[in-house]
């Protein structure tokens, strides 16, 4: 891939223009769209403002909602629902792996079967989930395998 960048101080806001095959596009496209996008959790008693681009997943956990980064688990006063028909509208890479959980599929390192059709996602930092059945299908159909 090649990159150029100008900068232009006489311009108000950036302007992004990209060239190339279809499939680089897409790509490139969804990685864009995580730019500025946030979510809102509680850690402890702070409130913090983390990048959707950090999140590794969401969790409901005895009715209460949880989404993890590298470093940390926040809480969020969201439902699951509402974080999935929010995230439905865009292209970022989030997909729903079971129902009390979404996963980020830029975060997926490997996944692989497991017994009763599922399938286990290790994520790049380690950590595995499972994939019940009946999402295994959209899984692998957004992984493009």
């Amino acid at each position: 891939m090649k990159i150029t960048v100008w900068e232009d101080p006489t311009r108000e806001e950036a302007e992004i223009c990209v060239t190339g095959p279809r499939e680089s596009l897409d790509e490139i496209l969804a990685a864009l769209a995580f730019v500025g996008e946030t979510i809102a959790g509680r850690a402890g008693e702070e409130l913090a403002v983390v990048p959707l681009a950090s999140v590794y997943y969401f969790e409901t956990v005895d009715d209460r909602l949880f989404f993890y980064t590298a470093e940390e688990t926040y809480e969020c006063p969201a439902r699951l629902k509402a974080i999935e028909e929010r995230l439905a509208g865009t292209p970022l890479p989030f997909a729903r792996i079971s129902k009390t959980a979404i996963a980020n599929l830029s975060r997926m390192k490997s996944i692989r079967p497991e017994k009763n059709s599922r399938l286990v996602a290790t994520l790049k930092n380690g950590e595995q989930l499972v994939v019940n059945r009946q999402y295994v299908k959209s899984i692998k159909e957004k992984l493009g395998v």
